[in-house]
This record gives C-alpha cells, sequence and structure tokens, in this order.
C-alpha cells in the first residue's frame, strides 16, 4: 500500500489565502434578521408585521423580529400570489386601491 502524500508547499500560498479571507469575513448575524422598523422601511405597516409574518422573536445578541428566511418564505409562497390573484381580479376597474379599499371597507363595517 502506497504512502500518503504530503501536500504540496506550492499550495500553501492558496491555504493562507483562504485562512486569511477566512478570518477577515465575520458574519453579522443582524444581516439574518428583519426588525419591525426594517419591515416599515420595506413598504409594510407596522400594525400588520403580526398578522403577516407571526409574533416576532428574539435572536441573536436581543434582536427582536423575523428571521429573512421566514419573511422571505412568507413573501413568496402567500402574499405574491395573493397579490397576483388581487390584482388579476380588480384588474378591470380604473383604480383598484380604491375599489378594494370599498368593497373591503363594506364587508368590515
Amino acid at each position: 500500500m502506497p504512502e500518503p502524500t504530503t501536500p504540496s508547499t506550492g499550495d500553501d500560498w492558496l491555504v493562507t489565502e483562504l485562512q486569511r479571507a477566512q478570518d477577515e469575513y465575520v458574519h453579522d448575524p443582524r444581516s439574518d434578521w428583519y426588525t419591525e422598523d426594517d419591515l416599515v422601511e420595506n413598504g409594510y405597516r407596522r400594525e400588520a408585521l403580526v398578522d403577516l409574518f407571526g409574533k416576532p422573536i428574539e435572536g441573536h445578541d436581543g434582536i427582536v423580529g423575523w428571521t429573512v428566511s421566514s419573511v422571505t418564505k412568507i413573501e413568496q409562497t402567500q402574499l405574491a400570489p395573493a397579490y397576483e390573484l388581487l390584482k388579476d381580479a380588480f384588474g378591470a376597474f380604473h383604480d383598484d386601491a380604491d375599489t378594494m379599499t370599498s368593497r373591503v371597507y363594506y364587508y368590515y363595517n
């Protein structure tokens, strides 16, 4: 059985470079979270956040909010299809927002 080969010293620069890059990159846990303010800045109404995404939870370093992955999943699987359905359903009207607002207002009042 042949003896294992030792790594070539010519590849040391690659190992050193990879280690340097890894040492320089520090993942910011904040980038995995949306806070209430983040979502409001993205156009969501503050009072609708819990209805849309559930109760916020505490994350890394005391950040309170929702994970980016959970918000993205809800946007892709629930909100985007609902938006398309409503847009198609009310597309014949000239002012979709007023039509939808008046119909919703009628049902809830």
